[in-house]
């Protein structure tokens, strides 16, 4: 579950009185849902202030505090809640790759919805935690297209400019299309798919996916969905999802999938 998702400051919040609270319902046996309550109405922002007005009052972390009230599911969502977003993002790829099996669906989650900017720091913020380049982590992990798809969004090798180009958005949209009509080896096929995916700036993949359509007269994701299966095609039909107008859509649906697990 993404637990960052956006929540917007909440006007009643003071984080030297919600320390007090806090702290109180700590000590005296409070209700553990009022703590997740109180901490689920404010924004990832205000759960900063808050953490650093409780380590200035009361002399220790307030998530050391609360692992001791909490156990098992609650502990584990009162831990991301307080982690930034860079913090959590770093601990759940390194639980992602960690131990016997890969999770490839929090991989995906994470590298394929990131800006170039947004990986650059959980790149430098990974190795600093753990010691360990994420891009090799990931190769060790994945394999084949899929892998080379991540490392390359890992190595932040896309476009970060705002700077748009129809005639070769119409280019690449081609070949794509071309890609469908099986005028395409395998190999160009799939060196053509991660060259434009990993990277075009967002506004240039927009306007790729709207000639696509135009072109083929099918959505983007139907072609992905035709010539790919598995962990790429999910990668691939992620990043379409996080960087077109349908990005709105895509997280609300998230968030309701990981409401109902």
């Amino acid at each position: 579950m993404n637990s960052h998702a956006t929540i917007l400051d909440n006007r009643n919040f003071d984080p030297v009185t919600w320390a007090d609270k806090i702290d109180g319902l700590l000590r005296y046996g409070g209700k553990k849902e009022c703590i997740v309550e109180m901490l689920t109405s404010i924004s990832n922002k205000q759960r900063q202030m808050l953490r650093e007005s409780y380590k200035t009052k009361y002399g220790k972390d307030i998530v050391a505090a609360l692992d001791k009230k909490f156990s098992g599911d609650l502990e584990t969502l009162i831990f991301a809640l307080m982690d930034t977003p860079l913090e959590y993002s770093v601990k759940q790829l390194r639980r992602a790759m960690k131990g016997l099996g890969t999770d490839e669906s929090t991989l995906i989650e994470i590298i394929c919805t990131r800006t170039s900017d947004q990986l650059g720091d959980i790149r430098n913020a990974y190795v600093k935690a753990y010691g360990k380049l994420l891009s090799n982590e990931v190769d060790n992990e994945t394999s084949g297209e899929f892998s080379a798809l991540l490392i390359y969004l890992v190595d932040s090798l896309r476009d970060v400019s705002q700077n748009t180009d129809d005639a070769a958005a119409h280019d690449d949209a081609a070949h794509l299309y071309e890609n469908g009509r099986g005028k395409l080896s395998d190999k160009e096929k799939y060196s053509k798919f991660l060259e434009i995916f990993s990277k075009r700036n967002p506004k240039q993949l927009r306007k790729i996916f709207t000639e696509y359509e135009r072109l083929s007269g099918v959505p983007i994701e139907k072609a992905i969905n035709k010539e790919f299966t598995g962990d790429l095609a999910a990668a691939y039909l992620t990043i379409v999802r996080t960087f077109s107008d349908k990005q709105a859509t895509f997280f609300a649906e998230q968030m309701h999938a990981a409401m109902k697990a």
